[in-house]
């Protein structure tokens, strides 16, 4: 059974799960939907079609399921859909979608979406991404999983950051960031490989020796893009790590930081 304060508005149509918790004055709206054992702070406020996952924090005050920040948004039935055990704190904001976008803003299982963090409308988060503390994205944005976006940073429109890549605090990105590496500047520029990160992750040795040989053909050689994505798949051993970099290349619609 749900544990709901008595100052809570709940609007007629929603629906909770097994021993899903809400704290005072919080308001939730009729489209509404709130997984098992999810906590949910006071004042926040859930409106429009959201879908919680199960095992979700969400922190006092914050906002999910607003309309999007976008002037051609008409009121069409769009959705946002937060993942299990995803974590959102204070002030955090995540926008539901347009409806000249996907229709959904998503934000996928086990993300952390830290205090004032904001998620723009049409945006795709996959798994594991953490957003520090007032890191904003702007609409449209796709974030690979285990991606890590610092404090007090900006995203694009459109602009797309890969798996396990790591942004520096205080950063304005402005093209797309290719999976693993580390990034930091206004606007963002590669400072290396995010070994660490991927050490903590488990990528083996091997993996590692050869993202950063594909680093160093990608970003210190003399060779334009194209020829660099050439000489990755002529050199490189195929891996599913270096299938994913050059695919995550090749795909770029805004051309990659560099």
């Amino acid at each position: 059974m749900a544990t709901v304060h008595p100052t809570v508005v709940i609007e007629p149509g929603a629906e909770l799960d097994d021993d899903v918790q809400i704290g005072p004055y919080a308001i939730v709206g009729a489209d509404v939907r709130i997984g098992a054992r999810t906590v949910v702070g006071s004042h926040t406020v859930l409106e429009g079609r959201v879908e919680l996952g199960s095992d979700c924090q969400i922190g006092a005050h914050a906002v999910i399921g607003a309309p999007p920040q976008d002037l051609k948004y008409q009121g069409e039935p769009t959705r946002v859909v937060i993942g299990d055990r995803t974590l959102v704190r204070e002030f955090a904001t995540v926008h539901r979608a347009s409806a000249g976008g996907h229709g959904v803003t998503t934000v996928g299982r086990d993300c952390y979406l830290m205090a004032y963090a904001h998620v723009a409308h049409d945006c795709q988060l996959e798994e594991g991404v953490i957003m520090a503390n007032q890191a904003t994205l702007g609409g449209h944005v796709e974030i690979g999983r285990h991606a890590i976006v610092s404090g007090l940073t900006a995203v694009h429109q459109f602009v797309r950051i890969g798996a396990y890549a790591f942004v520096g605090g205080c950063s304005g990105v402005n093209q797309d960031i290719p999976p693993y590496l580390k990034v930091q500047g206004a606007p963002a520029k590669p400072f290396g490989l995010n070994a660490v990160g991927l050490r903590r992750h488990g990528f083996s040795h091997e993996a590692i020796h050869a993202l950063k040989e594909a680093y160093r053909i990608v970003f210190l050689s003399d060779l334009n893009t194209s020829q660099a994505l050439e000489r990755m798949k002529r050199d490189l051993p195929a891996s599913p790590e270096i299938e994913r970099f050059i695919d995550f290349i090749q795909r770029s619609q805004r051309g990659i930081s560099k």
